[in-house]
Formats: C-alpha cells, sequence, structure tokens
C-alpha cells in the first residue's frame, strides 16, 4: 500500500487528501484527509472522502459510444474521434462555421488541463455561440468586477483572520463552504471572528446552518432584495458621515453618481421592501462602518437574483466607502502564484452587440445560458459540444431544452456519467474523474485567505477507456486537421501554467519534491489590491461606470414592484435550498450521499405558510410559476422566513435508467419553474433569474 498526496477537485476548498493505493491492483483503496498539509490540515468532508465511490461506479462512462437507434453502441476512440470529425466538417459545409456551439459546465473550473483544452478547441475552429455554467452562478461577478476594477479577475476576499466584523449575504458556508473564497473549514474561521470579540452577520431568507451563538447571527431579508439593503447601508453611512473621506479620495474616482443613486433608497424607503426595519438597517449601517475592519461577502443567493450586478457592485462599493477595501481586516486582493487581475481585462469597454434576441453580450467569453434553447430554435446551432456539464437539468426550462436538443444535427458529450443531457448525445466520451489526471489548483488564483499551490500527479492511471478532456480535444482536432496538443512528442497539458509558476519563482518539477506538492505563498499584503489589481489606467475604483448605469432604471422598477407586493400582502416567493449531500446534478449516483432525508427534494415551508393554505406535511402540492409546474411533497421548515418556499436544485433524474440508484430516487427538477428565454436573465451580466421566483402552491 501507497499513499499519494493529491486534492479534492469537487468544490472550491479544494481539500488535501492522501490516496491509499493497493501497488499490485493499482486501485485506490480509501481517501484520507492529509493531516501534514500545511494549510488544511486534515480538513475535509464527507463528499471528497466517499468519492472513489464514483471512481468505481459501475454506471460510469467508461468507453466512446455512439447512437444507434434510442440505444448507445461501444466504439473506438479511433472512430469516434474521425465521424465526430467529419459531422463537424459537413455542418460547416452545409451551415458555415458557427453551426457547431459549445457548452462547458461547472466541473470544468476545477480541471486545469481540461478548461484550457476546450477553449482551445473552440477557438481552433471558430466557435462563435459559448455557453456555460457561469451564467447559472457567478457571471454577475466577474461583468461587476470588470466595470468597476478594469479586470474581470479582481474578488476582494475577506481578511477572515483580522475582520472584527464579517457581512455575509446570500451564502451559507457551513454547507456550501464559501464560493469565490478557498478556504480550508470556513466555520472555524466564523467562530474565530467571535470568539475574539468581532460580530458576524448573515443576511438571508433562512436562519441558515452556518448561523449559531458562536459564529453568528441572521437577519432574515425578503428574497432578492439585497439590492436594495446595500443600497441603504450605504446611503446611512454617507448620510451619517461614518464614510472615510480621505480613503474615498485616495483610491475612487466617480464618487457623486454613487451618492446620487443610493440617496434613493434610504432606510425607512427600503424597510418594507426588504423586510427588515429602519432602525434595523441603520444599526447595520452603523456597526459596519465603525467596526476596526469590516469584511464583506456574498455568494449565489444573491448572484442569482435579478439584479446580482448591481448588488456586487454595491458590495465592493460599501467596503471601499468605509475605508475597509485594501486595508487589513477588510476585503483584500490575494494573488497566489499569479496575479490573474492583469490578465482579466476587457477587450472593450462597450462589450454589447445586437443579435436577433436583442441586445446581447458575453461574459468570460458566454453567452446567457438562458438563451442557449432559442439559439438551436433558430437554427443558429445545428451542432453543440459539451464538456463536464447537464444544461437540460441545470438551466431554466427543462421541456424545451429537451425539445431543443432533440433538434440538434449532432451532440458530442463529454463526461464522467451518463446524466440527462448525455442521454440524447449522438457520441458520448468518457472522461476521467480527478484521481485519473494531473492539476495544479490553479483556480485559486486570487481567491485565497492562505494563498498556496498544489500540483497533484495522476493518483492511478485511467480505467477502461477513460482519457483526460485534453488528450479528447487534441484527439477531435487532429481529426480535423488542426493543430493539436498531440502534435508534439511529449505533450504537456500544463506547461502554461507551469510557466506561470516561475511568477513565484516555482515549477512543477519543484513542487513534485514537496510534502504534499504544495507550496506555501505570502499572506496576502492589502497595498497589492491597488498597486496590482485595480487595472484602470489611473489605478482607481470606477464607482459608477457606464455599465451600472445601464441598470439604474430597472433597479427603480423592479422596487416599484416589491413596494406593490409588500402592499398587497407579498406573494411566496421561491429560493435553492443548499445541501451538503450533493453538488448540482452530478453526484446523485453515490450511495454514501443518500440518506433517509436526502432521497428527495421535498418542498420546504414554513408551519404558518402552511396553515394559511390549508396544508400539511407530506402534502403532495403542485407548485406553479409564470414559467412552469412541478409536483412536490412538503415539508414544514421554521427556518424559512415566512411567505418564503425553498428546493433543492439538481434533482429530476425520472427515467434515466443508466444511473440506477439516482433513477430510483429521481427527485423533481425545480429548473421547470425558472423563467428562460429573453428577459429571463441580468442583462448587464448574462446571470439567469434563479431565486426570487413568485409562486403559488394547491394540494394534488
Amino acid at each position: 500500500m501507497k499513499s499519494v498526496p493529491t486534492y479534492c477537485r469537487i468544490c472550491e476548498p479544494q481539500c488535501a487528501l492522501i490516496a491509499q493505493v493497493d501497488e499490485t491492483s493499482q486501485q485506490v483503496v480509501r481517501l484520507l484527509p492529509d493531516k501534514n498539509h500545511p494549510v488544511h490540515k486534515g480538513f475535509a468532508c464527507h463528499k471528497g472522502l466517499n468519492f472513489v465511490e464514483l471512481h468505481n461506479d459501475a454506471d460510469r462512462n467508461n468507453y466512446p459510444q455512439r447512437r444507434r437507434d434510442d440505444a448507445f453502441e461501444r466504439i473506438s476512440w479511433d472512430t469516434a474521434s474521425t465521424e465526430i470529425a467529419q459531422r463537424i466538417t459537413r455542418l460547416s459545409e452545409q451551415y458555415g462555421a458557427d453551426a457547431l456551439g459549445f457548452y462547458v459546465g461547472n466541473p470544468s473550473a476545477f480541471n486545469s488541463s481540461g478548461r484550457d483544452a476546450a477553449r482551445k478547441f473552440a477557438r481552433s475552429l471558430g466557435v462563435k455561440y459559448f455557453f456555460s455554467s457561469g451564467t447559472q452562478d457567478c457571471s454577475n461577478k466577474f461583468a461587476a468586477s470588470e466595470a468597476v476594477y478594469g479586470t474581470a479577475n479582481l474578488h476582494p476576499i475577506p481578511d477572515f483572520k483580522h475582520t472584527s466584523f464579517f457581512l455575509s449575504l446570500g451564502s451559507n458556508p457551513k454547507i456550501s463552504h464559501v464560493s469565490f473564497v478557498h478556504m480550508t473549514n470556513p466555520m472555524a474561521a466564523l467562530r474565530g471572528i467571535v470568539a475574539r470579540g468581532g460580530r458576524v452577520v448573515h443576511v438571508n431568507p433562512r436562519r441558515i446552518e452556518s448561523a449559531g451563538p458562536q459564529s453568528g447571527e441572521v437577519l432574515q431579508v425578503k428574497p432578492d432584495t439585497d439590492v436594495y439593503l446595500l443600497a441603504a447601508l450605504i446611503h446611512e453611512i454617507h448620510h451619517a458621515g461614518w464614510h472615510d473621506q480621505d480613503w474615498i479620495d485616495r483610491h475612487a474616482a466617480n464618487i457623486e453618481p454613487l451618492w446620487a443613486f443610493v440617496s434613493r433608497y434610504d432606510a425607512e424607503r427600503v424597510a418594507d421592501a426588504v423586510g427588515l426595519s429602519a432602525a434595523q438597517i441603520r444599526g447595520l449601517a452603523e456597526a459596519f462602518a465603525k467596526a476596526e475592519g469590516a469584511s464583506v461577502h456574498m455568494s449565489t443567493g444573491v448572484n442569482m437574483g435579478r439584479q446580482g450586478t448591481l448588488a456586487y457592485w454595491l458590495l465592493q462599493m460599501l467596503s471601499l466607502v468605509t475605508g475597509n477595501l485594501g486595508r487589513r481586516g477588510g476585503n483584500l486582493y490575494s494573488p497566489g502564484y499569479f496575479p490573474a487581475a492583469t490578465v482579466g481585462k476587457p477587450k472593450s469597454y462597450d462589450p454589447f452587440f445586437s443579435s436577433r434576441f436583442g441586445e446581447v453580450r458575453t461574459i468570460a467569453g458566454s453567452l446567457p445560458g438562458n438563451l442557449l434553447a432559442e439559439h438551436i430554435e433558430a437554427g443558429l446551432i445545428k451542432g453543440l459540444v459539451c464538456m463536464s456539464g447537464n444544461p437540460i437539468l441545470s438551466m431554466a426550462g427543462e421541456p424545451r431544452l429537451q425539445a431543443a436538443f432533440a433538434k440538434l444535427e449532432l451532440l458530442v458529450v463529454v463526461d464522467i456519467y451518463p446524466n440527462a443531457t448525455a442521454l440524447q448525445a449522438d457520441y458520448l466520451l468518457p472522461a476521467t474523474d480527478w484521481l485519473e489526471r494531473a492539476d495544479i489548483n490553479s483556480v485559486s488564483l486570487g481567491f485565497q485567505p492562505e494563498p498556496y499551490v498544489q500540483f497533484t500527479e495522476a493518483v492511478v492511471p485511467a480505467k477502461f477507456e477513460r482519457q483526460p478532456e485534453w488528450w479528447i480535444f487534441a484527439r477531435l482536432l487532429q481529426a480535423l486537421g488542426l493543430a493539436s496538443q498531440l502534435d508534439a512528442a511529449d505533450p504537456d497539458p500544463l506547461a502554461r501554467l507551469d510557466r506561470q509558476l516561475q511568477h513565484s519563482s516555482l515549477s512543477l518539477a519543484q513542487l513534485r519534491s514537496q510534502p504534499s506538492h504544495t507550496a506555501l505563498l505570502p499572506e496576502p499584503d492589502p497595498a497589492l489590491l491597488f498597486n496590482t489589481g485595480v487595472q484602470h489606467a489611473d489605478g482607481r475604483v470606477d464607482c459608477f461606470p457606464p455599465l451600472i448605469s445601464r441598470g439604474t432604471d430597472s433597479c427603480e422598477d423592479q422596487f416599484q414592484e416589491l413596494l406593490r407586493e409588500a402592499g398587497n400582502g407579498n406573494p411566496l416567493k421561491l429560493i435553492s435550498l443548499r445541501t451538503n449531500y450533493m453538488v448540482n446534478s452530478w453526484l446523485h449516483n453515490l450511495p454514501s450521499l443518500k440518506r433517509k432525508h436526502t432521497l428527495d427534494n421535498p418542498l420546504h415551508i414554513h408551519p404558518r405558510d402552511m396553515q394559511a393554505l390549508a396544508l400539511q406535511a407530506d402534502d403532495e402540492v403542485m407548485v406553479k410559476s409564470a414559467h412552469g409546474q412541478v409536483v412536490a411533497n412538503l415539508v414544514a421548515d421554521e427556518s424559512l422566513r415566512p411567505g418564503v418556499v425553498a428546493m433543492t436544485h439538481g434533482w429530476g433524474h425520472a427515467g434515466n435508467h443508466r444511473l440506477q440508484l439516482a433513477s430510483n430516487h429521481p427527485g423533481t427538477n425545480v429548473n421547470s419553474l425558472l423563467p428562460s428565454g429573453p428577459g429571463s436573465y441580468d442583462p448587464l451580466s448574462n446571470m439567469s433569474h434563479m431565486t426570487g421566483i413568485k409562486v403559488e402552491l394547491s394540494a394534488v
């Protein structure tokens, strides 16, 4: 038995692990926490520790497959690559070079060789219509950062070790860790703030699992109203003179339009819309402004609202005007081994262009995911390559997507599982999992409170005929007669990252020789945010960039809508409910994650609302929105704010006989209730509207 250091690639902490490998069979026996890792020190969660189940899952994609009528047949890699290349060529000849589209899913973010290979493949073919899961979870952050800081890759993180006030919006660290902050054991960090006399405030429609006497209080707001709370906080701070004028003079540009915008949203005016009293809002503003080091963070609970871009802009402004941006105890830039902020500059400060679906943009190269079906229905996309994603279940409007995908003349899916999207494929190509490929944690650049870089070899050889994504796309490029990594005698898919490591006087060879294959890096210096991070020519933060001015009218329109709702008794609003026994749609086939309480995704409702509707726990109900309907079982949940219902996304595996365990516990695809098409996403960032959805319930 040998022990191999590696790390998890399921979610953002990327916990350090030790793989115990039988040297005779070259099989992974188990995964253990790496207690000697200099940062993680033995912290790991059950998802990563049980990943061997996925690695050995009999339902995995193990061989290239081709559709034959309503079934799939095994073929060779040569046959698959040759036939796919021929069909891509025919599409181009018949419909033009734009006929092929591309979709990249969330797991690709943790794949340092596959992510780059997918984009290189798309560029080599001149793919115009590129989509990604980013427009379902975080594209608002890239758009706002690009406008405010001049780079899409600057996202200041809380200085957890030194902050005395941490404000968290739409995040639940105990369940989801912390998105856009790559840290070990986030709950320990929250407890540390409280233990040293600091304060943690969670803003959420639920009393989330992360809150408690030792880890912070909760302010229960109405769903999708955070933008008005943030505006009111900034207004109250400015009105009371709690802002740091010296810091603003040194680092801010275009501040007056910001003051004018927030002046519309004082605490009294927003109170009914937000669901907090004016006194609570003013108290929060004063506490944040007067704290000796205050930090702020927001996550998908805000991102997925209608105004996630404006909310992220205001979050940066709250940090800036209180003098906490780029200061110890506030929000910092942590470059890691390479300052990615310097390569995230926009090509144009006017990214919008006309299309048949109205004025649109790309962000991080991606079009709005909620327009994918439209592009197929309009005949703009005739073929689609889908890598490590499941858009049919993860995006809004499953019935429409199913029908649209059926119209494709070519669908190539590169994935580890035969998911709902893969069942529509013409070719299904088996990818390796993260125990079978080399990686470095490059996705962590800019997000680490304790910076480090870790390399991992492939722990074991790939099983069956699985191949890493970089190899798959290189093989397809070869078959198309284009330049490919496989043209080299000894291809190195991590060569670009190895060059980036030189910025910190490191190399992959050096990392291989380190304990845990890890090198510690200097802790973030607060001065780096302005010295290295901000990319505007004047080195200042743009407090009211042109992109933001595009959204101010709709911000007021939606505020008036919220006031009307508050005056009419408030409709039920649906939010997404995270669970630590699932990740999106791709861990549903693992026995260790199927506990008694995780066999379904019921609709959670406050007992007061259940009583008002004459419903009871375990009732089967019809959940209707303006966009669709689903049937779900009811669960009473006092953690919710009255007027709010919640349901977990990523389910809906009914009829997928290829995933035996998942299909036995299929659950309901809540995304069928979400809006899709034009008008269903934040036009500033392409971010899909996925929370705060009006719904009605009735007994089945």
